[in-house]
């Protein structure tokens, strides 16, 4: 979905107290922002003052108060359009921001590790398989959010929709962003399941939701809770004799197998 659609989904413009949160949340002025953006330097004020902006002008900052990434992206490929002082301030803002989600934080780890080299869906599954292993070899969720059924089969459709909106590219993190057993059990997940193509991995998470317990959150949404994508995992973890993230490449070669057996 490209981010002009996104606009005319929602069929709204963007207020002026919406550019007043990008203007806060990224630490940017007026001028400088739309710079950034390659307009002329009055026309954030102008919005701000009452002016309407176009669909394709709506639908650009709207993207930017929705992700960080995006801006983040489009900070690093037009930082000459700012002072030295400006970029440093606003860049240090954007990415306080993108790394206050740890589901963010993961995820661009793999994006790096990759060199971008990854598709939105794929980033899902390998996150899937990550939440799973964490809540079941080390007792605690590596992000908050919940595994979510829908009709795409996404299990985290907030993620995915701005991957797929804003496109994949690498970002800029710190390794004090993730403990260092996290970052292992990210590396093993990675290495242990991208020797297997997206089809396969969809597989098997079909076949492994056929055997969890689907509820619902405050919101009503229907999720997996992570309570059950614990015990299922810490069941797969004494099946297949898993008993650390060493050992996590010992699941996806046997389980392929079950499940195209199964079909």
């Amino acid at each position: 979905m490209n981010s002009n659609n996104y606009s005319l989904k929602n069929d709204t413009v963007i207020t002026a107290d919406e550019i007043r949160q990008i203007l806060e949340k990224y630490r940017i002025g007026k001028k400088p922002l739309a710079k950034l953006l390659g307009w002329g330097e009055t026309t954030i004020i102008r919005y701000m003052e009452g002016d309407i902006p176009t669909s394709e002008y709506s639908n650009k900052l709207k993207t930017l108060l929705d992700n960080p990434g995006y801006y983040y992206e489009l900070l690093m490929r037009r930082k000459h359009c700012l002072t030295n002082v400006a970029f440093k301030k606003t860049k240090k803002a954007v990415l306080a921001r993108i790394m206050a989600s740890k589901i963010y934080v993961a995820a661009y780890y793999i994006i790096n590790k990759t060199d971008a080299e990854i598709c939105a869906s794929y980033i899902q599954f390998l996150l899937y398989y990550i939440q799973a292993f964490s809540l079941s070899l080390y007792d605690k969720e590596i992000f908050q959010e919940d595994y979510k059924i829908n009709k795409e089969g996404k299990p985290f459709p907030q993620l995915y929709k701005t991957m797929k909106r804003c496109g994949i590219s690498t970002l800029e993190i710190g390794e004090e962003f993730l403990k260092e057993d996290e970052r292992r059990l990210i590396d093993e997940v990675l290495n242990a399941f991208s020797w297997f193509g997206p089809r396969a991995l969809h597989a098997m998470m079909l076949y492994e939701r056929s055997m969890l317990k689907i509820s619902r959150d405050r919101y009503n949404n229907k999720i997996v809770s992570k309570e059950c994508l614990k015990d299922y995992f810490k069941e797969i973890c004494k099946e297949y004799d898993i008993n650390g993230v060493d050992d996590i490449k010992k699941y996806p070669d046997q389980c392929i197998t079950i499940v195209y057996q199964a079909n």
